[in-house]
């Protein structure tokens, strides 16, 4: 019995036999609960205070919208500076502006403007944070275990929507908002304290005197030329704009749906409880062909799943539709994050995955506010049937273009460059 549970662990688990990633994994608990937890409570926060669907979009949008400019910054700095370096950076101003939130609410100084600021410095930060944790990881994690890596990086990522507004949701009910923001900061320090605990120093192949301009066009050529690169780019902007842009209509359709807009904590729980067990699901995966098939189906889950929302009438199927959507959706990343991953070379890594971030959260940033809108005119659940029909059919067509189905054959070329 016990040989069977190591096996188990020992095949789903397996990266976190490394020090160094066990550090970077507790780091991202951390770090990601806070972040969720802030998103279910400025919501809640900013719809007490003006009612307002289109505010909620655009508190969200603000704190994802730095993915929309800043990833390549990021990516270079990964690539030109050490990764551990930039990434305890990122978690130190992450925690700083947790404290002032906090110290607005408890003081009772806090507006909707200043949310609206330290979202947007919010967001920013995490920029940072995010593309240092995907470029360091290949370097604490043999390439074999790489996929396993970055499934249990999703773990900490995606299953943090429940741990983030499961943790903070006590703190909402006895409480009011400001006691879910002092949660977060405590997330934060935790954080912080595990990235300084990581030993590995690495970079890029960027030095000094690297013009930032020309670095970044060479990584965006890079990626432009290898045409599975290219395909998976479009095919993960595409799955974020539309399945996974959902989170300022949440509070709206806990409103209009469950009755209390506080209920949006509990939807958001249920994405990540459905992110949770996807992410370990596919960790203990070895077949690239079996990745390929599951990315194809994972894609179909994600939109179909979506339309369950959409006509949910009550408490307990809007939690199945988004349990569904959070396993889909984290599977579908997490492998074609290990897909990109595999491709990009260690020297334009960080500025590689920088680019993927602003087709993950760019895109997601923008959706976000759009949805937001819609979501004040058309109604939520409306806006989710259209967008999960319309990923259901991006789904079927991908399927007559020759190199994505490549890729959902698990048929990804690596290039001498990448396996470098």
């Amino acid at each position: 019995m016990q040989a069977s549970i190591r096996s188990v662990l020992h095949r789903y688990g397996v990266a976190l036999q490394y020090a160094d990633f066990r550090w970077i994994w507790l780091g991202s608990v951390g770090g990601q609960s806070a972040y969720w937890a802030l998103i279910v409570a400025r919501g809640i926060y900013v719809d007490n205070e003006t009612g307002s669907a289109a505010q909620v979009g655009i508190v969200t949008f603000v704190a994802m919208a730095p993915r929309f400019i800043l990833p390549p910054l990021a990516g270079y700095l990964a690539d030109r500076f050490d990764r551990r370096a930039v990434l305890s950076t990122a978690y130190s101003f992450q925690l700083s502006h947790a404290v002032v939130l906090t110290a607005l609410a408890l003081t009772g100084l806090l507006e909707v403007w200043h949310v609206v600021v330290l979202a947007l410095l919010n967001g920013s930060f995490r920029t940072f944070q995010m593309t240092a944790t995907q470029t360091l990881i290949p370097n604490v994690v043999p390439r074999e275990h790489w996929l396993n890596a970055i499934a249990m990086n999703q773990v900490s990522q995606q299953g943090s929507r429940l741990f983030g507004p499961g943790l903070i949701a006590p703190a909402l009910l006895l409480f009011d908002v400001s006691i879910a923001f002092l949660v977060s900061t405590t997330f934060y320090m935790v954080g912080i304290a595990a990235i300084l605990s990581v030993r590995t120093r690495s970079t890029g192949e960027l030095t000094r005197g690297s013009r930032i301009g020309a670095s970044l066009w060479a990584a965006m050529s890079y990626a432009w030329s290898d045409a599975q690169l290219r395909a998976l780019f479009i095919l993960l902007a595409l799955h974020c704009s539309m399945s996974m842009s959902f989170e300022s209509m949440l509070p709206i359709l806990a409103r209009d749906v469950l009755g209390d807009v506080k209920a949006s904590a509990y939807l958001m729980m249920g994405v990540g409880a459905g992110a949770l067990v996807g992410v370990i699901g596919i960790a203990g995966l070895r077949s690239a062909s079996s990745r390929g098939r599951l990315l194809l189906i994972m894609g179909a889950v994600s939109g179909a799943s979506m339309l369950l929302l959409a006509v949910s009438g009550s408490a307990t199927l809007a939690l199945l539709g988004t349990a569904a959507m959070g396993g889909s959706q984290a599977a579908f990343m997490a492998i074609g994050g290990a897909m990109v991953q595999s491709l990009a070379p260690d020297g334009m890594r960080g500025r590689i995955s920088g680019l993927n971030q602003i087709n993950i959260g760019g895109t997601m940033a923008l959706m976000n506010l759009v949805n937001g809108f819609a979501a004040d005119r058309f109604g939520a659940a409306n806006v989710l049937l259209v967008l999960g029909l319309g990923f259901t059919v991006v789904v079927l067509a991908s399927l007559a273009v020759g190199t994505v189905r490549g890729i959902y054959r698990g048929a990804i070329d690596v290039p001498a460059r990448a396996a470098a």
